[in-house]
């Protein structure tokens, strides 16, 4: 599905701060949405976690350095680390390359709190309209 020319794949779920969840054999992987990775624009830093850390509820599970800003990565729920993109050590921009075949982080948790694609890409519909209203004002 989209919103506007953003793509959200419909095997992911989402969360509010532009980071999409995928469950495969029993993990979960994260990454950014393509539009969190065209807002980012060049990620030039990458703190990921340990694996085996447990990170609680509203946590800081990964921080990113862009051109712009500083972001952090959170969950709504308690989860485990189980695996890490080892690539993102040597080039963490390649997230910007190919933001649905490129993770972040594998995990174990229970899926809570989190968008099925068509609640995504309503609300992201919404957030790129506000956004487009704003700036044609200017």
């Amino acid at each position: 599905m989209k919103a506007y020319e953003f793509e959200f794949p419909d095997d992911r779920y989402y969360m509010k701060n532009h980071v999409w969840l995928k469950p495969e054999k029993g993990e979960i992987l994260i990454g950014i949405t393509e539009l969190g990775q065209s807002l980012s624009k060049g990620i030039v830093h990458i703190d990921l976690p340990e694996i085996g850390e447990s990170v609680k509820k509203g946590d800081m599970l990964v921080a990113y350095e862009t051109i712009k800003a500083v972001s952090q990565i959170s969950l709504p729920f308690d989860a485990e680390v189980t695996g890490i993109n080892e690539k993102l050590w040597e080039d963490p921009n390649i997230i910007n390359g190919n933001p649905y075949g490129e993770w972040l982080v594998k995990i174990k948790g229970e899926l809570c709190r989190v968008m099925k694609v068509k609640e995504a890409v309503e609300y992201y519909t919404g957030l790129i309209a506000k956004e487009r209203e704003r700036y044609a004002d200017n």
